[in-house]
């Protein structure tokens, strides 16, 4: 499972987001050549560097008809559409398995005001990783991209580690037990890292439709290529592969305004 985060872990009064997504992305062993080479094959294409790396702000900021700046601008408007076309293909048909994790930090604060939200997001999705390995009898490892931040990256530090030892072994108060889960939680950054940039690619979505309250039909980059990824048990999504935190808030949001 790759992992990457969406939105921060500054207070509101830091200009901080309000939500948090930490996002999994499950890539079977056996796929992961295929899905790396498909995806070089498109970055070659397009930029004729197969190296460059491709993420959600840098893909929608492409666009020749807005003003930011990015990495993969194009200054054609037909040939971006259809570098957006191939993208979501790929994102389609490519075998991948997401979960994601979304906090109300405000919310969240209220109950433990000292707690790193991070902490809590990795521990719930670590939790359901564990609940997908099980039910295909499998092991897994974790990669994570250790800075966190929107605009200087700050390395991550020593928690999740042992957050992630901790839980591998036994049942903790608030945890449970990961077995299914082996090795150390391993370090690799987004730039030099397939699977995270493909997190990346799934997991801003997930904060768009919170963070600007929209209903999950609103925003197509989630309607179109999030959810259909995103892990379910018996068609239930919410608390599956989706994890909202804390419950209390869901009532003020659109997303959930209708079943999934």
């Amino acid at each position: 499972m790759y992992i990457d985060e969406s939105g921060d872990t500054a207070p509101i009064s830091q200009k901080g987001k309000r939500f948090l997504v930490l996002t999994g992305s499950i890539i079977d062993d056996k796929d992961r050549v295929s899905i790396e080479t498909e995806l070089r094959a498109i970055k070659k294409k397009f930029f004729q560097n197969e190296d460059i790396e491709v993420k959600s702000n840098f893909l929608r900021y492409a666009n020749p008809d807005v003003t930011p700046n990015s990495p993969l601008k194009l200054h054609d408007r037909t040939q971006y559409n259809k570098l957006e076309d191939e993208i979501t293909r790929y994102l389609h048909k490519i075998p991948v398995t997401v979960i994601s994790v979304v906090l109300d930090k405000p919310a969240y604060w209220e109950q433990y005001p000292s707690q790193n939200p991070y902490e809590i997001a990795y521990l719930y999705l670590l939790e359901r990783y564990q609940m997908y390995l099980k039910s295909s009898n499998s092991l897994g490892i974790c990669i994570i991209d250790p800075r966190e931040g929107q605009v200087e990256k700050t390395f991550i530090g020593d928690s999740l580690e042992k957050i992630h030892h901790a839980m591998r072994w036994r049942d903790g108060t608030i945890s449970r037990k990961c077995p299914n889960i082996i090795e150390r939680l391993l370090y690799s950054t987004s730039e030099g890292t397939i699977g995270i940039q493909i997190t990346d690619l799934y997991c801003y979505p997930v904060f768009h439709v919170f963070e600007y309250n929209k209903g999950k039909n609103e925003y197509w980059r989630f309607c179109d290529v999030t959810l259909k990824k995103i892990y379910s048990v018996n068609g239930k999504l919410d608390g599956f592969g989706l994890k909202f935190f804390p419950e209390a808030t869901k009532k003020s949001l659109k997303f959930f305004e209708t079943p999934f």
